[in-house]
């Protein structure tokens, strides 16, 4: 069972009152002030040299972490990669690098470039692996990730400017799946529709709980919609900053600096509890996301619209200035065009990706 959210407001207000847009107005704006400063539109890239195109859009998953070193694999989710091929059979091909990589069922099916948990699946099953195959892209390659049973998710934001020798943790967010709360009258589908958040994504929630759609929560009851933790889903966040340790940003260090020239972005991680979480240990590392990462304290409940923009605007400078500073080193960002190549094969992608569970 998922960590349950304290009492208090499950959504900034800027959010429900915002559409995501036009929230994202601004930050573009500031995107492209920087931009015109540093003389590039795509300088972020060189931010991450490693990570194919720093990890700023349409990046490889599976190429960010076969770039962990010792300390990082031991606190990283075993995953098997599938290429789809056509004319082989797929699920054979997935069992075999599932026994390879020594990942058993469940199982997390997720696109290798995709973002916001789009096509993200739980998989328990032979039956349901060969169904979740059998409506991936031609060309595509998927992640087979051992699913981590776990009862907290957290989003911890890492940054080392390239002149430094340590780095350190300035977000951490803890981020509790789309649920809703029973009250001992309306059903769950009743308390979908009435949250104007979760409602945008009531056709994908009743899909997966057909039995229960119809039934009266209990008073209290906590009932989980989705495991896919995303904003676009209805995911809650909260802040939790103040409970980073010197113990937990040692460790984020230590599995950072292993990475080759990793100096800005967000581990996803699970963990056994927040008290765990503090000694830096009892958690294991889901993802990294690089250049491209948002802090997700600014979509806590509690978070307020111009906090939010000065935390954007302080993020991008930062890693425009980390950009600028490998570019003196010698690294080149990717170029305008390759950027917006890797833009649209993940969306061509994206669109084409089977419903999240």
């Amino acid at each position: 069972m998922p960590l349950r959210p304290p009492a208090g407001p499950r959504y900034p207000r800027f959010k429900r009152r915002i559409p995501e847009r036009l929230f994202y107005v601004l930050p573009t704006l500031m995107w492209l002030t920087l931009s015109l400063r540093h003389g590039s539109v795509t300088l972020p890239t060189a931010a991450n040299p490693a990570m194919e195109a720093g990890g700023l859009w349409g990046e490889s998953k599976s190429q960010a972490l076969d770039l962990f070193g010792p300390t990082g694999r031991r606190h990283l989710a075993r995953f098997a990669v599938l290429d789809c091929v056509a004319g082989r059979d797929s699920t054979a091909a997935a069992l075999a690098a599932m026994a390879e990589a020594r990942v058993e069922f469940p199982v997390v099916g997720k696109p290798d470039r995709g973002y916001q948990g789009w096509g993200v699946r739980v998989l328990k099953t032979h039956a349901e692996l060969s169904d979740y195959l059998a409506v991936q892209p031609q060309g595509s390659r998927i992640l087979l990730q051992a699913l981590v049973d776990l009862p907290g998710e957290a989003g911890v934001f890492y940054i080392r400017r390239p002149d430094e020798a340590r780095g350190r943790i300035v977000s951490m967010a803890v981020v509790h799946p789309p649920h809703v709360i029973g009250d001992g009258r309306r059903t769950v589908g009743q308390l979908v529709q009435a949250d104007g958040i979760l409602r945008a994504n009531a056709d994908i929630y009743r899909d997966r709980h057909p039995k229960s759609w119809h039934e009266v929560l209990p008073e209290d009851a906590f009932h989980m919609l989705t495991n896919a933790r995303s904003a676009r889903l209805g995911a809650v966040y909260r802040d939790v900053l103040s409970e980073v340790t010197p113990e937990l940003e040692q460790v984020i260090d230590d599995i950072s600096r292993e990475i080759p020239q990793f100096h800005f972005g967000r581990f996803d991680i699970r963990f056994a509890s927040l008290d765990e979480l503090r000694r830096g240990k009892g958690f294991c590392v889901v993802e990294l996301n690089g250049a491209g990462a948002e802090m997700l304290h600014i979509w806590a409940g509690d978070a307020r619209l111009g906090n939010a923009y000065r935390t954007l605007w302080q993020q991008y400078r930062t890693l425009f200035a980390i950009g600028a500073r490998m570019r003196r080193q010698g690294v080149r960002p990717v170029g305008l065009l390759g950027m917006i190549r890797l833009q649209r094969q993940q969306e061509a992608l994206r669109r084409i990706y089977p419903p999240s569970s």
